[in-house]
């Protein structure tokens, strides 16, 4: 009996080894892209039938451009965040340099356009607000996210859920969780990690918490998820299966489907995660090849924005507009 014990010890430690081992985030992706590859498989003939003429071009069209204009609308949120924390900065275009760094969430590692942010803050401000500004932004693309995710239905305790989320920017939690947040994630802002790690977790109690509440990041960033939710309506409509659900259920699950991509993701822009969510969530309301259909396009969709809006800065500079 005290030998079973020790192995099945011995057993779960090693479990719990393998466990530790595993990138949840990585895993998660991987589990998602099998569901989507899946679905993609099993309905190929019917994708295969599905027709793109010049009014589904139109509707991508106009999907594109309400995209387009969310990335633009999230960086003057995040402008007005920077603002809002107690910094001014007149040498630094915060929009531009927004724009042109958000193309780089594609490559390898899903964190250079925050390093590219925090190496050009840093000239401008201390590391502490650089950091800070840039940890903020993403806390609010979540809670702008959370505001969407009771439409489905009138649920009281839902909407009480969700909408606490909007609490963390009081003073006493906003500075417990950019405290964590600065020693979990200093490693990506800094190469000395050693000195750094430390140098930041002491500057932790440096916060200001006399800062306002975010009213104005807050709704400017809601409105950036409304537009961008009108990028992905434009990509229901273009297969014609917009008319068969609720708007509220719509927006609710791609809210969800949002947050869960912005938060898992071991891909770029919730690659896979964010479609395997509407997939889950709407694939009983709705026929899946025309959803299928309007997930790849808005992925396209997404990725062309994302160009676009990278290209604003530079070709007026080349047009000298």
């Amino acid at each position: 009996m005290f030998i079973f014990k020790k192995v099945q010890r011995k057993r779960n430690t090693f479990v719990f080894w393998i466990l530790s081992k595993i990138n949840i985030k990585l895993f998660v992706t991987v589990i998602c892209f099998i569901f989507l590859g899946n679905s993609i498989y099993g309905n190929f003939d019917s994708l295969s039938n599905q027709t793109i003429n010049s009014e589904e071009i139109l509707w991508l069209l106009w999907g594109v451009l309400f995209t387009s204009l969310s990335i633009i609308i999230n960086a003057y949120a995040w402008k007005l965040l920077i603002n809002n924390i107690g910094c001014s900065i007149n040498n630094l275009n915060i929009v531009k340099l927004f724009l042109a760094t958000n193309i780089y969430k594609y490559l390898p590692g899903g964190i250079w356009h925050f390093v590219s942010r925090y190496n050009a803050l840093r000239l401008e401000l201390s590391n502490e607000k650089s950091i800070e500004s840039i940890l903020l932004e993403p806390i609010l693309m979540l809670v702008s996210g959370f505001i969407f995710i009771p439409f489905r239905g009138f649920n009281i305790s839902m909407y009480i859920l969700c909408w606490s989320s909007t609490l963390v920017f009081l003073p006493v939690f906003r500075k417990f969780l950019i405290k964590e947040l600065k020693v979990m994630k200093s490693k990506v802002f800094t190469n000395n990690n050693i000195i750094r790690d430390r140098e930041l977790e002491q500057n932790s109690q440096n916060i200001s918490i006399r800062m306002f509440y975010p009213y104005k990041p807050l709704f400017v960033e809601i409105i950036f998820l409304l537009f961008r939710f009108l990028g992905f309506l434009c990509c229901i409509n273009a297969f014609s299966i917009g008319s068969l659900i609720s708007k509220g259920i719509l927006i609710s699950s791609f809210s969800l489907a949002w947050v869960i991509g912005l938060i898992v993701p071991a891909a770029p822009g919730g690659l896979g995660v964010f479609e395997s969510v509407i997939l889950f969530n709407l694939g009983s309301y709705l026929p899946e090849a025309p959803l299928l259909a309007s997930l790849l396009c808005y992925r396209l969709v997404s990725t062309i924005s994302d160009v676009f809006a990278a290209l604003i800065y530079p070709v007026k500079k080349l047009f000298k507009v």
